[in-house]
């Protein structure tokens, strides 16, 4: 048989990185999925750690705790960079609990919604866990 001289790749060899490639890429897709997922809820944390902040320097001057995000100083009813929606559930004299509900592109994320109260984090069902605010 005979052969070119002209180098190059067989169909078989191209079929077989091509296969390497895509078993790669369903590895590493998801994986990475889950690490933007990760980072994202960084925003929700910052904003409620910031929103709780703003809560017990509104308390130090007022009866009790502000029924709005727009009460306070600074306190925006989306999250810094958008990923999660701020409110305040429910707020008295004694404490107030603050809810970051996800929006957008991370509507699908594991976590769910996170909480945060005068005392700090609400970790318990059906809020965000102790896992989800681990950064």
């Amino acid at each position: 048989m005979y052969r070119s001289a002209t180098p190059g790749f067989s169909l078989l060899e191209l079929l077989i990185t091509l296969s390497i490639v895509a078993i790669l890429a369903s590895i590493t897709v998801p994986s990475y999925r889950g690490y933007v997922a990760r980072a994202r809820r960084t925003d929700a944390i910052s904003a409620l750690l910031q929103l709780q902040l703003a809560q017990l320097r509104w308390r130090a001057t007022h009866p009790a705790y502000a029924r709005r995000p727009a009460e306070l100083d600074g306190g925006a009813t989306p999250s810094p960079d958008d990923y999660y929606g701020l409110r305040i559930l429910r707020s008295s004299a004694g404490d107030f609990l603050a809810l970051a509900s996800p929006r957008g592109a991370q509507q699908g994320d594991a976590c769910g919604i996170f909480a945060i109260s005068a005392q700090g984090p609400v970790t318990l069902a059906p809020y965000a866990g102790a896992d989800c605010w681990r950064r």
